[in-house]
This record gives C-alpha cells, sequence and structure tokens, in this order.
C-alpha cells in the first residue's frame, strides 16, 4: 500500500485562508465577505470528515487551521481535535494550534483562555491587545515553551507591527 498522501484540495482551502488573512478588514462588509468565506471553507472540512478524506498530519494541521476561524465553539475543539492528533504524529505547529485552538473554544464557552494566544483589534488605538481574561496559574512551566506558544509581548510586537504596515 503506497503512503497516503496530502489532501489537495484540503491545501488549496488552506491557501486560501491563509490569503485572506493577509489583509486587513477595516469596513462591517470587508469583514462579513471574510466571515461568509470562512463559513464556506469549514462546511467543506465537515464533509472532507465525513468522508474521510483527512488523513496526513499535513491535512490536519490544514483543517485545524481552517476550522479555528470557526464561529463556535463546536469548530474550536474540531480545530483543537485534529491539531492534538497532528501534534501526536509529529507535526510541530500543531502543538502551537492545540494551545490556540484551545484557548478560543475556552474563551467562546465563557471561561478565560490559558495560555495567552487570543488577542483582539482595539479600532479606537488601531492596535492589538491581549483578550482578557487570562488564566495561566495552572500551566506547568514548561508548557507554553513545548507548544511553542512564543512571550505575549512578542506576539503584540509582530501583530502591531503588521498593522502598522498595512
Amino acid at each position: 500500500m503506497p503512503p497516503e498522501t496530502d489532501n489537495l484540495r484540503l491545501q488549496e482551502l488552506f491557501q486560501e485562508d491563509q490569503s485572506d488573512r493577509e489583509k486587513v478588514y477595516d469596513t462591517a462588509e470587508a469583514l462579513a465577505t471574510l466571515k461568509q468565506r470562512d463559513r464556506d471553507r469549514i462546511k467543506r472540512i465537515y464533509v472532507m470528515m465525513e468522508l474521510d478524506e483527512i488523513k496526513t498530519k499535513n491535512d490536519l494541521y490544514n483543517a485545524a487551521v481552517i476550522l479555528q476561524h470557526g464561529e463556535n465553539a463546536a469548530d474550536f475543539l474540531g480545530a483543537h481535535r485534529m491539531a492534538a492528533i497532528g501534534a501526536i504524529l509529529g507535526h510541530r505547529t500543531c502543538r502551537w494550534l492545540m494551545a490556540a485552538s484551545f484557548d478560543r473554544f475556552l474563551m467562546s464557552v465563557g471561561h478565560g483562555q490559558i495560555y495567552g494566544t487570543q488577542f483582539e483589534f482595539n479600532q479606537e488605538d488601531r492596535c492589538y491587545q491581549l483578550k482578557l481574561p487570562v488564566q495561566d496559574a495552572s500551566m506547568i512551566a514548561f508548557e507554553k515553551e513545548f507548544l511553542g506558544i512564543p512571550p505575549v509581548n512578542e506576539r503584540l510586537k509582530a501583530l502591531n507591527e503588521r498593522i502598522q504596515s498595512a
């Protein structure tokens, strides 16, 4: 039996998702268009799951990233599950995505994030800020390092530099 290969259609969806995130959405209409494109990609991911078309660690990562851009707890939990399996299979970036999707899931069900991976854009100040609350007291000391989570200040600096250059 030949080794499993990555799903090319899923790679295309991932590239579309990432391309959409290179832009700055500064109007409600532009943001609504992005959200609809995200919903369309997420629907396709669920179909791929039903058809057993997500098979490799790269497929898991690509699908998890797309689900991470969902709108509800089920999408974020799906992203977390796929990222966890991808990480177990050796996809290093899935480690970070595991933490980010878990933070997003927790916040979607009314809890504070643990890893400090979620940020929000402050329209008034035209900059990103950490989405509060953060409840990281229960975290194991090496957990952030193992998962590849950069310090909050580094991530804020990178996000705000991106906005300033746009």
